[in-house]
């Protein structure tokens, strides 16, 4: 018992100098912070006892409400006065009166003068006519041009027989007038106081023959491939030219220039060829293709040709189910001229710029031609047959008529040309270089009879010219050409 008393006296005294170290501890943290508040007590700054403080006292006088005194009014009168005046209703204007006035039909009366009886002077007011138009002594005919005659005799001017001019002749007078009929070219001539016209013979005015324009639609020179599986073609027949060129792997293709006639189906359209490109220039018209070959691709591009490329624009352009690509490709003039506007080229032109002059009274001395035929190879044999009656040239393609494909009709050709140039192979596929520049020698053919020709292209955009034997230069009847290009190697017979 005495060890566990002895431990826990030793554990209160512990107790107590512990709370006794807190005691103190707070008693320092009192003392500390009475010792900051004095010390934040500047009594340095006090006054010294000889310095004065002045002080200023200023009264501020006390803020009192405004008041008005209210004016005494003496005698009270209105300030102004405002008087409405009552509204005034509008006067409307009497109604017309209608005057009756009661009048009589004046009944004019010619007196019937008995012989001898004294005649009445009639006053007529006094006219002052042209020296020219004096009275003329005797009746006479004067005619004031060839085609108008004109009778003028003496007429009598009367109150009861004067009257507007309606084609007839009037009563014989004191005085005549000479008529200018026809003069001035009207068919239409007034009568006017003072002057008095028979009627003449007026001979009816010439016939006015309304002028050609000089200007029409562009050309658009579209490409139409000419294999056996595009056949038959259409819209060939609606051609103004047609220009037959052979190409790469002996088959021929066609440039069909379209001018003064539209097509509705054109077809089938193939890819662009760099001779082809130079007889479009030749024309000045719009190059209509569906692709080109590398040569002709630079040509248009550097030669800034105005041209339709199926793979560019394809609006005017559509495939038929019928055939099998790339033989089903076809256009419209119609579409293709929409698609011409879009694109901004140029519509109108000269005709002089791309027709062949045309002479319907040209007459051809050279040999009669009732049968034509070209060989380019043994599967493009091209032949024409003369029909008298219609003067045309029935065209055959291998022996066969070569129709069109809209009219199932043959296609019939008025002019013929046949231009000889030279050819030759560019690269490895076979692709032909034709020489359309400088001058070479050729056949026109028309009404069944044919001349010699030579031709002549001075540079890429002028047009080739044809002349004959003895230098003049030839022109085709009116009606569509074909001008087939055939080489040294082509066989030809007529």
């Amino acid at each position: 018992m005495s060890g566990y008393r002895t431990i826990r006296r030793k554990t209160r005294a512990k107790s107590f100098l512990g709370r006794s170290f807190l005691i103190s501890i707070l008693l320092n943290l009192l003392f500390l912070f009475a010792f900051s508040q004095i010390l934040s007590f500047n009594i340095f700054d006090l006054p010294k006892e000889d310095e004065i403080m002045l002080v200023t006292i200023v009264e501020i006088p006390a803020i009192q409400n405004p008041s008005t005194k209210k004016p005494e009014i003496i005698k009270e009168e209105p300030i102004a006065e405002v008087s409405v005046k009552p509204k005034v209703e509008p006067i409307l204007p009497e109604p017309a009166k209608v005057q009756e006035i009661e009048t009589k039909p004046i009944v004019k009366r010619e007196e019937v003068l008995a012989e001898g009886s004294p005649k009445v002077e009639i006053k007529m007011p006094e006219i002052e006519l042209p020296a020219q138009e004096e009275i003329a002594s005797q009746p006479k005919e004067t005619s004031a041009r060839q085609d108008v005659q004109v009778a003028v005799g003496s007429l009598k001017p009367s109150i009861s027989s004067r009257k507007e001019i309606g084609g007839e002749v009037l009563e014989e007078g004191e005085f005549e007038i000479e008529a200018k009929l026809g003069q001035e070219n009207r068919e239409r001539v007034e009568s006017t106081y003072g002057e008095v016209v028979t009627p003449g013979v007026i001979s009816a005015l010439p016939e006015v023959k309304e002028k050609e324009s000089p200007f029409g639609n562009r050309p658009l020179a579209i490409m139409v491939e000419n294999a056996k599986d595009a056949r038959p073609q259409s819209g060939l027949d609606r051609a103004n030219i047609v220009y037959e060129v052979l190409t790469e792997g002996g088959i021929t293709r066609f440039l069909a220039i379209y001018a003064s006639q539209e097509a509705d189906k054109v077809g089938p359209v193939r890819s662009a060829r760099p001779y082809f490109i130079t007889k479009a220039l030749e024309h000045q018209s719009i190059y209509i293709h569906a692709g080109e070959s590398p040569d002709a691709g630079t040509f248009i591009k550097e030669e800034h040709i105005d041209d339709i490329n199926e793979l560019n624009q394809f609006q005017p352009f559509w495939r038929i189910q019928e055939r099998k690509p790339p033989h089903n490709l076809y256009t419209s003039t119609w579409q293709l001229r929409d698609e011409a506007k879009k694109m901004g080229y140029i519509e109108m032109i000269n005709k002089e710029d791309y027709q062949f002059e045309i002479d319907q009274n040209e007459v051809l001395t050279g040999k009669e031609i009732q049968q034509l035929d070209i060989q380019y190879n043994v599967n493009y044999a091209v032949s024409y047959r003369y029909n008298p009656e219609t003067q045309k040239y029935i065209r055959l393609m291998n022996g066969e008529p070569h129709l069109d494909a809209e009219t199932g009709k043959p296609i019939e050709v008025k002019n013929i040309i046949i231009q000889h140039t030279e050819k030759k192979v560019m690269d490895e596929e076979g692709r032909l270089s034709v020489d359309f520049l400088g001058e070479g020698e050729g056949l026109i053919i028309f009404n069944g009879r044919s001349e010699e020709i030579t031709w002549v292209k001075e540079d890429l955009n002028s047009r080739t010219l044809f002349y004959n034997d003895d230098g003049n230069r030839l022109a085709i009847q009116p009606g569509n050409v074909w001008i087939q290009v055939v080489h040294p190697d082509t066989i030809v017979d007529y």
